[in-house]
């Protein structure tokens, strides 16, 4: 994709023999551009997932009097995400490795899909007291007694070509087989009307509100979380720079088609052509409006007329 960025900005400027703009400067413009559109457009959305894979165990208790070949079984998928390719979930399986009658290791076999909190069952016809956690991939939870959760930390491991997080639109959560979102407060209510308690409250977070901006922003939840709890941040984000060709590209088309307006805007300011760069800068506003109207047509609540 950043080959057909390149080409399509050097045919804009006229510079297909590269004269006067470095191929490196072009690059940065290109991201730049992406940046831009993907903030002007709010095109790259992201839902965080409820459940994930499971990519390890750590053995917590090694036991004693195992054989060479104890049998592993995992517990079924517990939280199915509903999502392609796996919506119902992936039965995960695992081995284990025994050293002088204890468990040394647990290996995933398959992976697996919709886990939230599996089980691993070790059993075996002489060994007892085994046990292991798993580690689980792009899981996100709130965490016993946290307020605050920073956008960095929101995991986007899930999603190719996603960089940062600069603004969450909302945020549920799960309770009891039950999602509910949450109601935001501006920072100023929050912390003179909800945060009442500074640590001695913990229940089922019922409110949140966001402190600071952009990347750097951060959430904070209240009351503090009880326990651990499944969280679905409704997330905007930015997308990760193309450095080669085989770089994955996270924004969705139309408005790819934008991008080389806005870069080849920046690169004639570098060159100091300033009605060509207000002529590009007006076909990227142009092209950008158009984009998110033919994407974004309107539809009917509902066809019959009633809710």
């Amino acid at each position: 994709m950043l080959f057909t960025y390149m080409q399509d900005v050097q045919r804009l400027l006229r510079e297909q023999r590269q004269t006067f703009e470095n191929p490196d400067d072009l690059i940065k413009y290109i991201n730049r551009a992406r940046r831009e559109i993907a903030m002007r457009a709010q095109c790259i959305r992201v839902l965080t997932p409820i459940s994930g894979s499971i990519t390890g165990w750590t053995v917590t208790q090694q036991g004693s009097g195992y054989s060479a070949s104890p049998t592993c079984v995992v517990s079924a998928p517990d939280f199915p995400s509903g999502y392609l390719p796996s919506p119902n979930g992936v039965q995960a399986t695992a081995t284990a490795t025994v050293g002088g009658g204890m468990i040394t290791g647990v290996t995933s076999v398959v992976e697996g899909a919709g886990y939230f909190q599996p089980v691993l069952t070790i059993t075996d016809p002489t060994g007892t007291g085994a046990e292991a956690t798993p580690t689980l991939t792009w899981l996100n939870e709130l965490n016993q007694g946290q307020e605050t959760y920073p956008y960095s930390s929101i995991d986007l491991s899930g999603n190719p070509g996603c960089s940062a997080v600069y603004y969450v639109r909302g945020v549920s959560i799960i309770y009891s087989n039950y999602r509910y979102s949450l109601p935001q407060y501006p920072f100023s209510v929050y912390q003179s009307m909800v945060r009442q308690y500074p640590f001695q409250y913990q229940y089922i977070p019922t409110f949140f509100t966001q402190f600071g901006q952009g990347t750097q922003g951060t959430l904070l939840l209240y009351p503090l979380p009880s326990q651990s709890y499944q969280v679905e941040w409704d997330c905007q984000v930015l997308p990760n720079d193309l450095a080669t060709d085989t770089d994955i590209e996270a924004l969705p088309m139309p408005w790819q088609d934008a991008v080389m307006f806005y870069a080849t805007h920046l690169a004639f300011l570098e060159l100091q052509n300033y009605n060509a760069a207000k002529a590009m800068l007006d076909m990227y506003e142009k092209f950008a409006l158009n984009y998110s109207q033919y994407a974004r047509v309107g539809r009917a609540t509902n066809p019959y007329g009633r809710w």
